[in-house]
């Protein structure tokens, strides 16, 4: 018998190389083991097979009397795919190991059910907490409907983000922006502010040399500011574009930019902004499970002000820029005392080239599906 923890843990490590490619699918790894050996599959991309056909194909097909290990609940409803709860039980499966039940309202405990009636030992919750942080996008956006936000900073030591003049090229180092392109790329959607676009005039794309795939770029701009061609909406063709305004837009320059392939849609505005809850449901809506913001100082104190950050990449450079009037990290309202101090879940701290990482769990979705898990009864 292999160790149950093992096998499941190489299905996270496996599922996790695929992040950025499932869109509102979650990332699943699954294991067959065949004569003492585990075969490993995963669901490589949104609308593909899912881990559990891929380990059992992987497996040579013949695989009666074997055991599966999956990171996430067999599905039990047809999709892109047919239920993989299905080919479980017509492969011969004896035995089946789940690392978290799903919590999609579709299935919650529907595919153990179904697996047991048929007569396969099933056994839930095998490293339930790391499959669980697997997919706490996926549990956000099925249960909350919105997608999962990553909030990315670049300042100096003293919290600065540019100069008093607004120069900020560069703060942090080679080693730092490269990582940033991959955040990019593991994205659904990018999303800056106007402020942003005025000032640097980014791409906001996955600028490495193995870039597979880019994000899509959403731009606040309340007034429809944006120049018609930034190199933003130049790239529109090749990188998707949503800008979000006002409701009372200029209506010619909305039809310049959907000329030029650029999407706007129009949200409500609450004290002068744009109303950032809207802006991320619209974004749930078209199908987007994981928003990278990358922002300037007001755009980011909206989002901590109103308490929709999900996780913290901060980046650091050992630099000094001072000023009262430099510009810091994150602007906003912020709050009256320390006692309403947003506090990490969890937090790790990396070396990035000649920076340092804070990489940070701000909201815990993954605690409800584990909790979900360990209390289920069995219908």
């Amino acid at each position: 018998m292999q160790n149950k923890e093992l096998v499941m843990g190489k299905c996270i490590e496996l599922a996790r190389n695929v992040k950025g490619f499932t869109l509102t699918n979650p990332l699943v790894g699954a294991a067959v083991i065949k004569g003492g050996n585990a075969v490993y599959g995963i669901h490589e991309k949104y609308g593909s097979f899912h881990a559990e056909i891929n380990a059992i194909k992987n497996a040579g097909e013949d695989v009666s009397g074997c055991e599966l290990f999956v990171t996430l609940e067999p599905c039990s409803t047809y999709g892109k795919t047919p239920p993989c709860v299905e080919k479980i039980i017509s492969s011969g499966i004896k035995k089946v190991y789940i690392g978290v039940l799903d919590v999609n309202p579709k299935h919650r405990g529907r595919g153990v059910n179904i697996l047991r009636n048929a007569g396969i030992e099933v056994e839930y919750g095998v490293l339930v907490k790391e499959c669980s942080l697997l997919i706490e996008d996926f549990i956000k956006y099925q249960t909350l409907k919105l997608p999962y936000v990553t909030l990315k900073t670049a300042s100096s030591i003293d919290g600065k983000i540019a100069c008093k003049t607004g120069h900020s090229k560069w703060i942090t180092g080679d080693d730092a922006r490269e990582l940033v392109h991959k955040m990019r790329g593991l994205s659904d959607v990018v999303l800056t502010g106007i402020g942003t676009v005025e000032a640097d005039n980014p791409l906001m794309t996955d600028r490495r040399k193995n870039a597979v795939r880019q994000p899509v770029r959403a731009v606040l701009d309340s007034s429809l500011k944006i120049d018609i061609n930034a190199n933003i909406v130049n790239s529109a063709e090749y990188a998707p574009v949503i800008i979000y305004t006002s409701e009372n837009a200029d209506s010619s320059k909305i039809m310049q930019l959907n000329d030029k392939n650029v999407k706007v849609i129009k949200v409500p505005c609450v004290n002068g902004m744009l109303d950032i809850k809207e802006v991320l449901y619209s974004l749930y809506e078209l199908g987007y499970m994981n928003v990278f913001v990358e922002a300037g100082s007001r755009v980011n104190g909206s989002f901590f002000d109103n308490r929709l950050v999900d996780r913290l990449e901060a980046f650091i450079a050992p630099k000094v820029i001072g000023g009262k009037d430099a510009v810091s990290s994150i602007g906003g309202l912020g709050i009256n005392n320390m006692n309403e101090a947003l506090i990490f879940k969890d937090y790790e701290i990396n070396i990035c080239g000649q920076d340092i990482l804070i990489s940070a769990r701000i909201n815990d979705y993954a605690m409800q599906a584990v909790e979900f898990t360990k209390n289920y009864n069995v219908e």
